[in-house]
């Protein structure tokens, strides 16, 4: 659209000062000589914008068109920018908006923290994902899109969802947003009168309705808040003592709530080993990361631990011995 592409110029324009005509058309995705004709357009217009000939010209728009947003100090800024991260974006299929976007941003930042503020957009990288591929069963599907429908149009939805606990329901929800937490999405809606987060990989189909949602305003971020403490209110939280190898406290420092060094008896195994406390979650946290640490820590206490520990393994081994 020719009213877009005006825009955008004005903005390229003012965030740098001033670009050549062929970078502008690389910029905008179009030739150099469309570029000369929305420079006419803009200059009849009423924008002062004019072509500079010569090395260091251009394309160039009179300094102070637009008034700056002085009320955004140079900290203010930075902080927008490093906060900025195109994966929620990249997700939801708008990585083009998103450019757009930062850069219509960084052309209302005031000349005397621009510089600053895209530097430290460049070099602070936000990015949920971690070292290892998502697994297929946790990306978000085919339903995402019809999601974000119908939380921008304020619809109901009917959904085919598979619980944790693999059991299938048919349920009509009224959407309130979309969450991402890690790098998994929930959407947060309400169904039988419940407000629920529901993993969006566990959707299977989403159909949107005509049926319009309430009016009824639902702060998202704070339900979200609530719901996440209420969740981690159902752990009992364990602490295991024992002797930790010296070259896996980091790995358990990763991995545990949280590890301090201890008092234990003077019997440790043969080698470089510390005496440790290791926080975790519950039970079930506990035992995940100990089968992980494997022969780098022997358990003492609690004892009930320590004997789920050695039945799991006696287990594991009887499995594979047969």
């Amino acid at each position: 659209m020719r009213a877009d592409r005006l825009l955008s110029m004005i903005w390229l324009l003012r965030a740098h000062g001033g670009l050549s005509t062929g970078e502008l058309a690389r910029r905008l995705e179009v030739s150099r000589r469309t570029i000369l004709r929305d420079v006419d357009a803009l200059s009849a217009a009423g924008v002062p914008v004019y072509c500079q000939r010569g090395p260091g010209g251009g394309v160039r728009l009179l300094p102070g068109y637009r008034t700056d947003v002085t009320a955004l100090s140079g900290d203010e800024s930075r902080a927008l920018f490093a906060a900025l991260s195109s994966w929620g974006a990249d997700a939801m299929g708008l990585s083009a908006a998103f450019v757009s976007g930062v850069r219509k941003l960084l052309a209302a930042v005031p000349d005397a923290h621009r510089n600053r503020t895209a530097a430290a957009a460049s070099r602070i990288v936000i990015d949920p994902n971690g070292w290892l591929p998502q697994p297929d069963a946790l990306q978000p599907g085919e339903a995402f899109a019809t999601l974000q429908a119908a939380v921008f149009a304020r619809k109901k939805v009917r959904l085919d969802y598979r619980s944790s606990r693999a059991v299938v329901q048919d349920l009509v929800a009224e959407p309130h947003g979309l969450v991402s937490a890690g790098s998994d999405w929930y959407l947060c809606a309400t169904s039988d009168e419940r407000m629920r987060f529901l993993k969006v990989a566990r959707i299977r189909t989403a159909t949107l309705l005509a049926t319009p949602c309430a009016d009824d305003a639902v702060d998202v971020a704070a339900a979200w808040k609530r719901h996440r403490a209420r969740f981690l209110d159902r752990f009992t939280p364990v602490v295991v003592t024992g002797w930790l190898r010296a070259d896996r406290w980091e790995d358990a420092r990763e991995w545990a709530i949280r590890v301090n060094e201890t008092e234990l008896g003077d019997d440790p195994p043969a080698g470089k080993w510390r005496p440790a406390s290791l926080e975790f979650m519950d039970d079930l946290h506990a035992l995940t990361i100990l089968l992980r640490l494997g022969p780098g820590i022997r358990v003492e206490a609690p004892t009930e631990i320590r004997t789920r520990l050695l039945t799991h393994l006696d287990r594991i081994t009887e499995l594979y011995h047969h």
